[in-house]
């Protein structure tokens, strides 16, 4: 049973409004009356853990007991954040200056912390880029990042006080796709997400999904308004249909209209044997979220999640087997 002390902050911190537009999804997903679901949520946030979202995202309206009890729900995620990583280490994930400069080595694209540039520094930076990104320091989901361009500033100080006045220091030159990842959405660096567990010296993928753009959208984040598919992580091959933040399901990319079902995903294994090399930098950190963009030359990391959540993991049009991931991390951290 979850600590009942947690489930009350979890409770009472609850936003009603989206509490509720959760449960007209469900509504209209299923018919089930507004009533029902708001005392079924209840229900799963004290035994399993669930909250409202989760209900929602996983299906849970749609399940009995012993399926929604295989799900790695809000509550048991952060104990597998307890037991896997120690936070005294986060910062190295968090603060992007110091990410950049531990994994250099994976990003294959070049960097540069405005904070401390000189306009000669930043000149060096911008020459021979169209554009490139400028990102908070200290941020998640995509925010507050902007695609600049270089014809936009009269100068290498226009775009330096430019980047500080906006509060996003770490500059990053922009990458190139493998042309089989643009097919899915030319307009956003289209990124695999892989989850890296390292129990001992081995180091386990239990999920894999791709994310993409949609529309104008550079930002592949489904917060930002892409979309995600779950990816075989032993193939690379798409097999689900795609979802969005609002529970969309989509069957073919809906501006480009790649079917998604069978895609193979370009240079995966290559992937994947980076993710595993990278996990084991920072043994402290043991559970990661891995964003890896796929260039024409190769993989190159974007970032390193160290609390990364379940709603990538578990949606319900991805897992129509309806069994969660929570099985998995009981066995690997010996759970009861």
């Amino acid at each position: 049973m979850p600590n009942i002390k947690y489930i009350t902050r979890v409770l009472t911190g609850v936003r009603f409004k989206k509490m509720n537009m959760t449960m007209d999804v469900v509504k209209e997903k299923c018919g089930q009356s507004k009533l029902y679901t708001f005392f079924d949520m209840l229900w799963c946030a004290v035994r399993y853990g669930a909250g409202y979202y989760d209900y929602t995202m996983f299906g849970f309206y749609d399940m009995n007991g012993k399926q929604r009890d295989t799900y790695l729900t809000r509550v048991r995620n952060k104990k597998v954040f307890e037991l896997m990583n120690d936070y005294s280490y986060e910062d190295l994930f968090d603060d992007k200056i110091q990410f950049n400069k531990l994994f250099e080595k994976y990003l294959h694209r070049g960097y540069l912390d405005a904070v401390s540039a000189t306009p000669e520094e930043m000149e060096a930076f911008l020459k021979g880029q169209d554009s490139f990104f400028a990102k908070p320091n200290h941020s998640s989901c995509g925010d507050g990042i902007e695609k600049l361009y270089v014809t936009d500033f009269k100068s290498a100080e226009e775009a330096l006080e430019y980047v500080r006045k906006k509060d996003i220091p770490i500059l990053e030159h922009s990458l190139p796709q493998h042309p089989d990842m643009a097919k899915l959405h030319p307009e956003s660096v289209n990124t695999i997400r892989i989850l890296t567990d390292l129990v001992g010296d081995e180091v386990l993928i239990p999920y894999t999904v791709v994310k993409m753009g949609r529309g104008s959208g550079y930002c592949d984040n489904s917060g930002q308004g892409g979309i995600l598919c779950r990816v075989d992580p032993e193939t690379g091959k798409i097999i689900s249909v795609a979802t969005d933040d609002y529970f969309n399901i989509f069957e073919s990319h809906p501006d480009t209209g790649i079917k998604f079902i069978g895609y193979q995903l370009p240079m995966f294994k290559e992937a994947i044997e980076m993710a595993k090399e990278a996990a084991h930098v920072v043994p402290q950190i043991r559970h990661i979220g891995w964003d890896i963009a796929i260039t024409p030359d190769g993989p190159a990391i974007i970032e390193g999640n160290e609390t990364p959540g379940t709603d990538l993991c578990q949606l319900a049009p991805h897992y129509p087997e309806k069994e969660g991931l929570w099985p998995f991390y009981k066995k690997i951290l010996n759970l009861k």
